[in-house]
């Protein structure tokens, strides 16, 4: 497990040693052990709300959420900055700052939480502009199916079937990326990039 041997790794090195570790690589952009754990927390945050902010974080969670959500976000965003042509302001990142603190019952306990996981405030700037300009891509991309349709007329299979046709994109997108993942033996070992996760927030 990823997590497993970054911890062995931790406690072999001396005392008084900050130890972050690579353990993962997305075509070329790197994560490190501490970047997943903030990924990750974030994430809990914007689908679960408080609740979930302290939650435990295993290693199949964190496994499961690098290669199935985080690869799909990272893969999208990389495209959308390839491509160009989608803008984020600081005021929308202030407003998504801003649901994300509403996520908590009071402005102390999301201080708190950002003090507890060692979140920085331009941290989780970066991690939401990522996240707006990756569903304005998504929005861009897909918006054929959207076509001549209100919110109202969205109906359950219609929904089925967008959602298969922006797993196929993803798929399609990922097809061309090297994922490496560190593995048990401490190397990065290429990895097969499977079935698209969900690409839902909250």
């Amino acid at each position: 497990m990823i997590c497993s041997v970054v911890t062995t790794m931790i406690f072999a090195a001396p005392p008084g040693t900050l130890v972050d570790r690579v353990i993962a690589v997305v075509d070329k952009e790197v994560i490190t052990h501490s970047e997943l754990l903030r990924e990750a927390r974030i994430a809990l945050v914007l689908r679960s709300g408080e609740e979930a902010a302290a939650a435990d974080l295993p290693d199949e969670f964190l496994n499961d959420y690098l290669e199935k959500a985080l690869v799909d976000q990272l893969v999208i965003a990389a495209q959308a900055r390839r491509l160009g042509g989608i803008d984020v302001s600081e005021d929308e990142v202030d407003r998504m700052v801003e649901r994300f603190s509403q996520k908590f019952r009071s402005l102390a306990a999301y201080q708190a939480f950002l003090r507890r996981f060692d979140i920085s405030t331009s941290a989780l700037r970066d991690v939401l502009r990522r996240d707006i300009r990756a569903s304005r891509h998504i929005e861009q991309r897909m918006s054929n199916w959207r076509t001549g349709r209100e919110a109202e007329q969205l109906t359950e299979e219609y929904k089925e079937q967008y959602a298969e046709a922006l797993m196929r994109w993803v798929a399609e997108l990922k097809m061309g990326v090297e994922l490496r993942v560190l593995s048990e033996n401490g190397e990065l070992e290429l990895r097969r990039l499977g079935r698209p996760g969900d690409l839902s927030g909250g």
